[in-house]
């Protein structure tokens, strides 16, 4: 297994592809990946904003191994440690099973979920 960040123009399969990946203002440097014999199964999206980090989009294929996203997200919070961030945000969706797995690993790694229900919103530029 090697983790490293993405290659600008390289190809993810298509059930990791997301759209963020392939903007304008893509930042390979904000995309993490593992790989498993070449291939890349696994992968972590996030983006920088002021003090946190808010990962994006968390997706496996089903060739990854069942510690291959702990070992991802062990990677690449290191990572942003190190770049000079304290903190990260995600929104989960409580009624998925593999999103509502990821909200215990955050408070298992000492996060918490905000008390009051929140809705994302987006638009359009």
């Amino acid at each position: 297994m090697n983790i490293r960040n993405f290659i600008p123009g390289e190809e993810l399969p298509e059930s990791l592809k997301t759209g963020f990946e392939s903007g304008e203002c893509t930042d390979a440097s904000w995309i993490w990946v593992v790989e498993r014999e070449g291939k890349i199964v696994a992968s972590l999206i996030a983006a920088p904003a002021h003090i946190v980090v808010i990962l994006l989009r968390l997706m496996a294929t089903p060739d990854a191994y069942p510690l291959d996203v702990r070992a991802l997200l062990l990677k690449s919070t290191a990572d942003i440690k190190a770049r000079g961030f304290n903190g990260y945000m995600v929104w989960a969706d409580p009624t998925r099973a593999p999103e509502k797995a990821l909200i215990e690993i955050v408070k298992s790694a000492g996060g918490f979920e905000f008390p009051n229900q929140q809705v994302a919103c987006a638009g359009k530029l």
